[in-house]
């Protein structure tokens, strides 16, 4: 298997092959209801001693080029994506337990691939993978045509780019038909209830300080003050005579 360091590269044969392909909830949901047409394949290198986790975009062989693609949606449901979504394109993805999961969710046509930086498609428009305002979701694209979603057809999950089982592609095609001829149509699912902007602060309100008091003239006593007696009387501490007087 080559795998091209850049560029695009485009199908020149349609394929007959289908190949499981699996992603992450919400991509799914992004991809069957909301015009999502590209995808970002990566393994993960998970972290070592000294080195973090790593990510390493994938270039699928030549071989698959034109080949159908079954998109089977994971038990994963990636935090990130919601949050991807919201900001690039003002979607609110429906929760980890209402979007259909180790189930095949649609079909498309692997038409092209390319990496992000050689295609002209990053250039003088917001591509759906790169709007303005929030990061680009990878660096080499996966471009899928003729997608199809179809109802959730459940299966165990598999390795990525292996043929789909056998058993499984009568059902696969039907499904397929009764999408096409629009017997089947995609379920719409619930989205959570978007939180309000501004949001309502949760601090408490400040206490309104009270009102100033009237001011009053200030009243001086200029008097004199009257001398001391010769012989004043001291008391002690204990309400007792001071030592030397009296007792």
């Amino acid at each position: 298997m080559t795998a091209p360091l850049g560029g695009p590269y485009r199908y020149t044969r349609a394929g007959r092959g289908v190949f499981h392909l699996p992603l992450e909830r919400p991509w799914t949901w992004a991809l069957t209801h909301h015009g999502m047409w590209s995808v970002f394949v990566a393994d993960t290198e998970p972290a070592r001693q000294g080195a973090p986790a790593r990510r390493h975009p994938l270039h699928p062989p030549r071989e698959l080029m034109g080949c159908w693609l079954a998109i089977y949606a994971t038990r994963d449901y990636d935090a990130d994506a919601v949050r991807w979504l919201r900001d690039a394109h003002g979607l609110e993805a429906p929760a980890g337990d209402v979007l259909p999961a180790g189930a095949y969710v649609a079909v498309a046509r692997l038409a092209e691939v390319s990496t992000i930086g050689n295609d002209s498609r990053s250039f003088g428009r917001d591509p759906w993978w790169a709007p303005r305002g929030v990061g680009c979701r990878g660096t080499i694209a996966w471009w899928l045509e003729e997608i199809q979603p179809l109802e959730p057809l459940v299966a165990a999950p598999a390795k990525r780019l292996t043929p789909v089982d056998p058993e499984l592609m009568p059902e696969l095609r039907e499904r397929m038909r009764l999408a096409r001829d629009g017997i089947w149509r995609p379920e719409v699912y619930a989205a959570p209830t978007p939180m309000p902007f501004p949001a309502p602060s949760r601090e408490r309100a400040p206490i309104p300080a009270p009102p100033p008091r009237p001011s009053r003239p200030r009243v001086v006593d200029d008097r004199p003050v009257p001398p001391m007696l010769a012989n004043p009387v001291q008391f002690g501490l204990f309400s007792g005579r001071a030592a030397g007087g009296e007792r």
